[in-house]
């Protein structure tokens, strides 16, 4: 017994033989493992360095920490741009100022969004990184809605009613002009109504706002039709059954009157008969 007991204490010991991983992978491993750890931090400094409790040495310690890590690959090598349509593919790079070879985590991502977001057409963007080497900018840009014209000027409005700045206006001279005070908070709604009847919409050349309350809308640059305050959606629909059915907008009429539900009034040029009136449907 004692001879088999002496026999296994001098067996020696099983090893089990790891494989190597090769390099390259160990790279990858490496740089993703690290990846998460280095979006923590630079979130981190990033925020510490707005709120203004770091120096310029850790700005250079975090310099050199992503240097390191671009080291194993992270470097931007191409920038995708997705939703853009009216905005020069070159106006966003130089807006961007990233540069092929940067380090991928130094980009400040949210100052990268707020930059894109000065552009005149950019309504919203957000900024991402597709790792290891990939930027990618969405945005969504405006949709022209108008032509705004008040106090002489001429500006161009979108869905908003925000002011697109620069924007060539003469691109845009097929869109209503409208006029008076309070035209980009209202013209959305005003704009939603009248395509309610889309062919009669088309004849719409521009539109005035009074007093912040209604509307004026000229058709074929020539009628004007006073819209009441409320029940638009019910008179402009009205008008175009009218339209259909009795041509009034082809009349010698410069305009209508739509804003007594009761009691349309139809005004003609000077030296004809100086009104006549539509009554209410079914009266």
């Amino acid at each position: 017994m004692r001879g088999l007991m002496g026999l296994f204490r001098r067996q020696p010991a099983l090893r089990t033989r790891r494989r190597a991983v090769p390099l390259w992978l160990r790279r990858i491993l490496l740089g993703f493992a690290a990846a998460g750890v280095v979006a923590g931090y630079f979130a981190g400094v990033a925020h510490l360095t707005r709120s203004g409790w770091v120096g310029e040495r850790l700005a250079s310690i975090e310099a050199a920490l992503a240097e390191e890590i671009a080291d194993a690959g992270f470097r931007v090598r191409s920038i995708e741009a997705q939703g853009m349509a009216k905005t020069e593919a070159a106006v966003l790079w130089q807006t961007l100022g990233i540069q092929s070879g940067q380090p991928i985590f130094a980009i400040d991502l949210e100052r990268a969004r707020q930059q894109v977001e000065r552009l005149p057409w950019i309504r919203v963007a957000t900024v991402e990184r597709s790792l290891p080497d990939t930027l990618i900018v969405r945005v969504l840009e405006r949709q022209p809605l108008a032509l705004w014209q008040r106090d002489g000027d001429i500006s161009l409005i979108d869905e908003t009613g925000t002011i697109v700045p620069d924007a060539p206006l003469e691109d845009f001279r097929d869109l209503p002009l409208l006029a008076g005070e309070g035209v980009p908070q209202a013209a959305g709604d005003l704009l939603s109504v009248l395509q309610e009847d889309p062919a009669l919409a088309r004849r719409v050349t521009g539109a005035s706002h009074i007093e912040h309350r209604r509307w004026d809308v000229l058709v074929d640059d020539r009628v004007w039709v006073k819209l009441p305050q409320t029940g638009v959606r019910e008179a402009w629909l009205r008008l175009g059954r009218e339209e259909q059915l009795h041509g009034v907008l082809a009349r010698n009429v410069i305009s209508i009157d739509a804003r007594n539900g009761e009691q349309w009034v139809f005004r003609l040029p000077p030296g004809e008969r100086l009104r006549m009136a539509l009554e209410k449907e079914g009266g």
